[in-house]
């Protein structure tokens, strides 16, 4: 149901429906995000290229990583949660003009990264009929279909939307499961743990580091029930449970899918690189007649990774309108207490973006381009979320300031992603990966000025960042 309340300056404003979820239901829409069985699937030949077979390693400097930022989103939950996430808390602690830029890279980031997950949904799903039924799809039709699918359970409600994201998930870990347990029975004879082995790491660091920004790019997803705190029961608690909860999960889920590739090829990197999807393809000799279930386990993964960064994502563009930042239609709330506009904004923008970017070439082939240029603003962000924690701390909420958790962890996450970061941006790369960092500085530009437009208009805009606390 549609509801107003006043903030402080008594400006009636849409909220979203509270005490909807609980802890369990937010671990799962953190897990349903990672989307293991598709992260892992498009990247592990990539990763294995770079780092060798001691790939599983890159995983674990990635996944300290990861918990090195997450630990801002988490502090910031704490103290004041907000639907606004990543925005409303940059823009709390630097201002209105930083907020409406950190508006702008999160939309933009999101609305083109999710073009990843809708083509690899389509060019996915079209390979799975063409290859067990025989049945030619064009993937064009698949994507939209299953994309208004999503549009409307994610417009329901965040119960049923939710719902069916678990759902997913669990079926795929299922036969995640099932996959890499084929693949270690009919290798017991080659059992090895070489790939666990810093000595085996491909070039050392310099290879740990080739891999970095792909490892980092498997938990991108973790931190997005950061955005859905207004849903959430008891969000200062429960938020930060399910994230770090995912985060741990997830890395061994990675580290096992991991080990059992390198099994299957015997620890041969190499024979990884080649492959375009490795982990498909040994546990399809691995099961045999079977093979069609590890493909499931990635349609399966796609659509509640779809659903999840849907219903996450969408919520901070929504709540940068609600708040001034995005222009205020993005901010409305539909009869079911959801934000409509915001969700049919960042979907229908992505496909037709996606249908238009993949019109002469593979889905599965250009996912990866589209995840590389929406990463690059979303890392921005989190840089500058490990930056604004001290600030804030120091500033508002002096007396719960821990020196670990408020400046030791967020300086060293800063540090950290400064790696992938560069490895996104740094010059001499081929077109059109040259070009990224273009457009972004080019985005960024058009952000600011409209920040000083949005400042002009709205003269207590710095006060209405971040002023709905989900939880009040």
């Amino acid at each position: 149901m549609k509801r107003t309340e006043p903030t402080s300056r008594h400006r009636p404003v849409g909220r979203l429906n509270k005490n909807t979820l609980t802890t369990a239901d937010t671990t799962a829409v953190s897990l349903a995000n990672t989307a293991p069985a598709m992260s892992f699937f498009f990247s592990f030949a990539t990763i294995a290229a770079a780092a060798g077979v001691a790939s599983p390693l890159a995983i674990v400097v990635a996944a300290i990583v990861i918990l090195l930022k997450i630990n801002s989103l988490v502090e910031f939950t704490r103290v004041t949660p907000s639907t606004g996430s990543y925005i409303s808390y940059i823009g709390k602690t630097f201002g209105a003009i930083p907020g409406v830029m950190a508006a702008w890279a999160l939309g933009f980031g999101f609305i083109v990264a999710v073009g990843f997950v809708i083509a690899v949904l389509g060019g996915w799903t079209a390979l799975i009929l063409s290859q067990f039924l025989h049945v030619v799809v064009p993937w064009e039709i698949i994507s939209v279909v299953l994309v208004l699918f999503v549009a409307f359970l994610v417009y329901r409600g965040v119960k049923i939307s939710t719902r069916w994201a678990v759902a997913m998930f669990a079926f795929e870990l299922l036969l995640i499961l099932v996959s890499m347990i084929a693949i270690v029975v009919t290798h017991l004879h080659d059992l090895s743990f070489s790939s666990f082995n810093p000595a085996h790491i491909k070039n050392g660091l310099a290879g740990i580091g080739l891999a970095f920004p792909l490892a980092v790019f498997l938990f991108i997803g973790v931190g997005n029930p950061g955005a859905m705190v207004e849903e959430t029961k008891n969000p200062r608690h429960a938020v930060p449970i399910a994230i770090y909860t995912a985060t741990v999960f997830v890395t061994v889920v990675y580290l096992l899918m991991a080990w059992t590739t390198s099994i299957a090829f015997h620890d041969h990197a190499a024979l990884i690189a080649n492959q375009s999807v490795p982990f498909v393809a040994a546990a399809t000799k691995a099961l045999g007649p079977f093979a069609i279930l590890v493909y499931l386990a990635g349609l399966t993964s796609t659509f509640a990774s779809l659903i999840g960064a849907t219903n996450a994502q969408a919520r901070m563009i929504f709540s940068a309108g609600r708040e001034g930042l995005l222009p205020s239609v993005l901010g409305r709330v539909s009869r079911h207490g959801t934000p409509a506009v915001a969700i049919f904004v960042y979907l229908g923008v992505s496909l037709v973006m996606t249908l238009i970017w993949v019109s002469h070439g593979s889905p599965l082939a250009v996912a990866g381009v589209i995840a590389t240029l929406g990463t690059i603003p979303v890392a921005l962000v989190y840089l500058v979320l490990n930056i604004a924690l001290p600030v804030y701390y120091l500033r508002e909420a002096r007396a719960q300031f821990s020196w670990v958790r408020h400046l030791i962890i967020p300086v060293g996450g800063t540090i950290a992603l400064i790696l992938p970061l560069w490895g996104l941006i740094e010059p001499g790369q081929p077109a059109p990966f040259n070009e990224f960092p273009w457009i972004v500085l080019g985005m960024l530009v058009l952000a600011f000025v409209y920040g000083l437009i949005r400042r002009r208009q709205i003269p207590d805009l710095a006060d209405r960042v971040g002023s709905i606390i989900a939880d009040e």
